[in-house]
């Protein structure tokens, strides 16, 4: 009897206080909406962009390696591939503005993406297709890299005119990835303000 008595008062007790709780959680959440709004989020700067010359390295390192495991004759494709040429003027190219660089640079990527991708598409060799797969996720990141260092004039300007030529061996398509990277790229990614950090 007194067991029941005792369960019966706590049972009450603990429907009150749930009762309270329910009326308690309309003021509370009144509250937190009320300070939310006093709350203004930092207008946050937008991160500059930096580039570390390591990085690009690294790529010159891997398309070093893919044009030395290339072999000539058992590479060759059935189709003929379009490439930028590689040859730069350094004279000449220290009198360009950053902008005519950067479209250059970003020219000559979009015609190796473009000749890697093919490239691909023709080759059944598994071992040169992971290169060349290698090699075309490799372009990309550098094309986004060299992206993030343009201003937004830069990146609407029109394709520069290259000079180019015709191959049909994954040997060129590789050499000349190569020598894209060591010379042009690299000399653009130099030249960037936000590079000399990175190589100090």
């Amino acid at each position: 009897m007194g067991n029941r008595l005792t369960n019966e008062s706590s049972k009450n007790v603990i429907e009150e206080d749930y009762e309270d709780l329910d009326m308690r959680s309309p003021g509370l959440f009144a509250l937190l909406v009320m300070l939310l709004s006093y709350i203004k989020p930092e207008k946050s700067t937008p991160v500059q962009p930096m580039c570390d010359i390591r990085v690009l390295d690294k790529y010159i390192r891997e398309a070093k390696d893919a044009a030395n495991t290339t072999c000539e004759e058992a590479c060759t494709l059935p189709g003929n591939i379009t490439l930028p040429k590689t040859n730069v003027n350094y004279r000449e190219w220290t009198t360009k503005d950053p902008g005519t660089k950067a479209a250059e640079v970003q020219t000559g990527l979009a015609l190796l993406a473009v000749a890697v991708q093919k490239a691909q598409n023709m080759t059944v060799n598994s071992n040169m297709l992971y290169l060349i797969e290698k090699s075309y996720s490799n372009i990309r990141s550098i094309t986004q890299m060299v992206r993030s260092l343009s201003t937004p004039d830069v990146l609407n300007r029109e394709p520069q005119l290259l000079t180019t030529f015709n191959t049909r061996t994954l040997r060129t398509i590789f050499h000349v990835y190569l020598n894209f990277l060591q010379g042009k790229v690299r000399l653009f990614m130099l030249n960037t303000a936000a590079c000399n950090l990175a190589t100090s």
